[in-house]
């Protein structure tokens, strides 16, 4: 009798751990829900413990995908807004694993990114982009303290704007930091690239954006 209460003990005590485990997972993957819905941005479940966001905000297409940390696996974090830039650009430690991966690196030295490349095609746009004050302040808040938050990379496409993170650390506040600039930056990036489908839009940029 005894053998089999301690056995009946064991099974709850690891039935409730599992339970226990599972819904610590579902409430780390929930963890942005205060910043998204509140924007207005719709939930769903993604990769088992994670979470998709879809939305409009101020007039953009935005979607996020989270996936909190597991054991010793960092957090995984994407976020996407619509944008219309018709070039590519990647900015990252090395060389871009997910985009650009055939583009030349720009000379961008004296902006001090803290260690972070810059590739891309169009040179001289992309030098127009980060020149920009407001963009530049962007960038730099997105990609600061890397060594100690996590691995992020920049990625600017043709029609969006996406941030990759692997966040070790992240604050609701951080993370509404991060998407802001986001938006941001593509602003930045249409006004200084131009509608690409606008005649008056400089020669030379987006050329190599298919």
């Amino acid at each position: 009798m005894a053998a089999i209460l301690t056995g009946i003990l064991g099974a709850g005590y690891l039935i409730g751990l599992a339970v226990y485990v599972i819904a610590s997972f579902l409430r780390a993957g929930r963890a942005l829900d205060p910043v998204l819905t509140s924007a207005g941005l719709v939930p769903e479940g993604y990769l088992a413990f994670g979470r998709r966001y879809r939305g409009v905000i101020r007039g953009r297409e935005v979607e996020v995908t989270f996936l909190p940390s597991q054991g010793v696996s960092a957090a995984q974090l994407n976020v996407y807004v619509s944008t219309s830039l018709g070039t590519r650009v990647a900015i990252a430690r090395g060389k871009p694993l997910l985009d650009c991966g055939d583009c030349p690196r720009v000379n961008v030295e004296e902006l001090l990114l803290g260690g972070f490349q810059v590739y891309s095609h169009d040179k001289e746009c992309v030098r127009k982009l980060l020149a920009d004050p407001v963009g530049r302040g962007a960038l730099q808040r997105l990609l600061d303290d890397s060594d100690v938050v996590g691995l992020r990379e920049l990625y600017l496409q043709p029609d969006r704007a996406w941030l990759r993170a692997r966040p070790r650390q992240m604050t609701e506040r951080q993370f509404q930091q991060w998407l802001d600039d986001l938006m941001v930056l593509g602003e930045t990036g249409e006004r200084c690239y131009g509608d690409p489908r606008s005649a008056t839009r400089k020669r030379g940029c987006g050329r190599h954006s298919t």
